[in-house]
């Protein structure tokens, strides 16, 4: 034919001829005639196609049979199931036989290694796979499936799902009856397969691992713990001041990335891909070998990691990182800054009760705030240190088991940085404690004119500038409600005071004659002190520059035991 499904056939294109005997053949079409005669011994010449037989040694062809089967990677085998000592493919009366179950298997408690590689002898036997030789080695289905292969010395450390194995290479052990190893000899490439005291492994997360020298470490999901095996065996490193920490957030981790700084001598273990009812931010945590203990927190989270030639490298979205660069601002990672932090904890003689006067740090520069005068007061301080603002540490919050308190920055005096521990003012909310000292009455309101209250009596001499003022409407019959957030409202913060007036600095709301009325102690101004058994104290760093911290302290006296 001259044309199929309407496409003529034309010069260059190839035939697939299909005999009876189920072989195939392709040949390429030469030319497509058509010519001034229009009938060549009774067929029409338009109908005639020449194919190219010089060519026909370069053509496919398929046979009616075969002899092997392929696994699509290189690797084919001529006996059924590839198995040792079956009947083996060959031509005969039913040499294409189907077989139904023959399938890919994957060894998930097993090895199986190929013929060696020898470069000096130029011996390549990688690709060799021979059956009539011992190349398997089966371990103890009870472990768990394989999940990491790791070479140490001369052994093989393989990581399962429950348990850390030693398999010797090119050697096995030989026991007396009390169970002492006395001699290693034998041919075998893999030999014993010794298990490591310890039930851990490192469950379905081999990204977890990281080696360094003889050290390597891993991530136990399902027992909550990360381990390092090292010359003494496992030991379960999170138990170093973060063991609840891991077992509350591994268990809720899909993917645990673990990697080495060599840089650094640390152990950087990230999780990431929280489950769903805990939808945490992604969390970077190192371990150092010389303190015994997890260090810090990191703000990058890499998807995977690696040292090489005393670098660090991260990846982040497909893309390479650099660390430790010294012409890049610090505390910035792919692009994104976060401040360092310090979580200290202030807790000498735990049993007594004591008063936090001041807090003190060693270290580098201090965070100064550039001083603005007072908008409620209007004073300024006379000061030199703060004209000019700058970047350093700074305490984010300070908290005992009692109180609140703030320090916005620290003075610099004969190299150390100190201030006094001030308190927090008190906001009327849903949360407030009518019955604290910080929060008195002041009484029923005689007359309001603009941002000035005036009383019958005298007002509470504790009232001082700066304190925040409240009221609260009577009901219908002239007679107050239990005080509650919801009653009441702000006035204004005073700015001046005399025996029978206040004014604030801006009225927020309108009181009316008879409102009662109440104020908030300013506790910056007012507190010299925090009470408690211990003080929580969370310093933070917001500059890019390279900063250190040796010491925290307190000024602390005993109040009660």
């Amino acid at each position: 034919m001259a044309y199929k499904n309407s496409v003529y056939i034309h010069s260059g294109d190839w035939l697939k001829i299909t005999r009876p005997d189920g072989s195939i053949i392709r040949l390429r079409v030469s030319s497509n005639n058509t010519g001034s005669v229009p009938f060549l011994n009774g067929v029409k010449e338009s109908d005639r196609i020449t194919v190219d037989m010089v060519d026909s040694y370069n053509a496919k062809h398929t046979l009616d049979w075969h002899n092997c089967f392929s696994f699509g990677n290189g690797v084919e085998s001529n006996k059924i199931r590839d198995n040792f000592n079956t009947q083996s493919i060959k031509p005969g009366v039913k040499v294409s036989t189907v077989f139904e179950d023959y399938k890919q298997e994957r060894r998930k408690y097993g090895l199986i290694y190929s013929g060696i590689y020898n470069g000096i002898s130029s011996t390549n036997n990688l690709n060799q796979f021979i059956q009539g030789e011992k190349i398997t080695k089966d371990i103890n289905p009870i472990y768990g499936s394989i999940q990491k292969l790791h070479t140490r010395d001369s052994d093989l450390v393989t990581l399962c799902e429950d348990k850390v194995l030693r398999i010797q290479a090119n050697k096995d052990a030989l026991y007396n009856a009390d169970g002492n190893m006395q001699l290693t000899a034998t041919n075998n490439v893999l030999g014993q397969a010794i298990p490591f005291v310890g039930e851990f492994g490192i469950s379905t997360n081999p990204e977890s691992f990281a080696s360094e020298n003889y050290r390597v470490y891993f991530a136990d999901k399902i027992r909550g713990v990360i381990v390092r095996l090292s010359k003494d065996g496992l030991t379960p490193i999170s138990d170093h001041g973060m063991k609840d920490w891991f077992r509350d957030n591994l268990k809720t981790t899909n993917t645990i990335v673990g990697s080495y700084d060599d840089r650094n001598d640390e152990y950087n273990v990230t999780l990431k891909d929280r489950t769903i009812d805990q939808q945490l931010d992604p969390t970077t945590v190192s371990f150092k070998e010389d303190v015994k203990g997890w260090v810090s927190f990191k703000s990058f989270t890499p998807e995977n990691a690696l040292s090489c030639a005393n670098n660090y490298f991260t990846l982040n979205d497909g893309k390479l990182y650099e660390h430790y660069v010294e012409t890049e601002p610090r505390n910035t990672f792919y692009s994104a800054y976060e401040e360092s932090w310090v979580d200290v904890l202030l807790n000498d003689m735990p049993s007594s009760i004591k008063s936090y006067h001041t807090l003190e740090y060693e270290g580098s520069q201090s965070k100064v705030d550039m001083f603005k005068t007072d908008t409620n007061t209007g004073i300024a301080d006379d000061e030199i240190y703060n004209l000019t603002g700058k970047n350093g540490w700074y305490v984010e919050s300070i908290i005992t088991n009692e109180k609140t308190g703030s320090l916005n920055e620290f003075i610099e005096k004969e190299g150390k940085w100190f201030n006094y521990i001030k308190g927090v003012d008190t906001a009327v909310d849903a949360e407030t404690d009518f019955g604290t000292s910080s929060i008195q009455g002041i009484g029923v309101l005689e007359s309001v004119d603009g941002n000035v209250m005036e009383f019958v009596d005298y007002i509470n001499m504790s009232l001082q500038v700066g304190d925040t003022v409240y009221f609260q409407t009577p009901t219908t019959n002239g007679n107050f409600t239990t005080i509650s957030p919801g009653s009441i409202s702000e006035f204004g913060v005073v700015s001046s005071t005399t025996d029978y007036t206040l004014t604030v600095v801006t009225a927020a709301n309108t009181p009316s004659q008879g409102d009662y009325v109440l104020f908030s102690k300013n506790n910056i101004i007012n507190t010299s002190s925090l009470p408690g058994y211990y003080a929580r104290v969370k310093l933070k760093n917001n500059s890019t520059t390279e900063a250190e911290l040796f010491a925290v302290s307190s000024e602390v006296t005993e109040s009660s035991k």
